[in-house]
């Protein structure tokens, strides 16, 4: 893995990844339309021919972005759902792990804000289909924390919204239109309250309407 929390591709895929990585960057602070090929080439470290021969074209290289920069399968990869570690911690830590993934692709977040929101077969294979996923992924591991009575009874896909929520607000406030500067601090801080608002509401002693 690396620091961004993807799986490193082989020596031969190296020159495709700063191709992407570099796609990314430019076409999230610039936009589809003002970044050039040449701009991405020079870098990534490469000819200019090379993005052609790899992916056809520039709107090639834009879509092979939505198919191969998804955070879902990273993310589903590093979180950890273990039933025997208290729920609070565990909660915590997934949470803390997924704002750092955010956090380190941001530019994925940058160019579905800008350019893919103007494209529906992109915005769809970029952001609506994959977040679809996350959520039935989190939903089904809130389903077995349910099933081991570690969590009370509700509808897994409601709770698992809620907690993406939160946690996807946060970064794109912060970090996205902001534009704030790293805070470990403020993060950790905001994800433990997160954590405490998800597991235990906001309602004194779990009681109703402060009863």
């Amino acid at each position: 893995m690396g620091r961004d929390g993807r799986p490193r591709k082989a020596p031969g895929g190296q020159t495709r990844e700063r191709i992407l990585d570099s796609a990314l960057e430019l076409f999230g602070s610039k936009g589809f339309a003002a970044t050039t090929t040449k701009e991405i080439a020079a870098r990534a470290r490469v000819n200019e021919v090379t993005i052609f021969r790899t992916f056809g074209s520039k709107q090639g290289l834009y879509a092979a972005m939505f198919t191969e920069r998804s955070l879902v399968p990273a993310i589903t990869g590093s979180v950890d759902f273990d039933l025997d570690s208290p729920v609070d911690e565990m909660v915590l830590r997934n949470v803390e792990t997924v704002l750092g993934m955010l956090k380190a692709n941001r530019h994925i977040f940058m160019v579905m804000i800008g350019d893919a929101w103007r494209q529906p077969r992109a915005r769809r294979a970029f952001g609506e289909v994959p977040l679809q996923r996350a959520i039935d992924f989190l939903a089904s591991m809130l389903a077995r924390q349910m099933d081991a009575g570690r969590l009370r009874r509700m509808d897994p896909q409601v709770a698992a919204r809620a907690l993406i929520g939160m946690v996807q607000a946060y970064f794109l406030t912060t970090y996205l239109i902001q534009g704030s500067e790293d805070d470990p601090g403020r993060d950790g801080a905001f994800a433990r309250g997160f954590v405490s608002i998800f597991l235990d509401g906001m309602r004194p002693d779990g009681g109703r309407d402060g009863a």
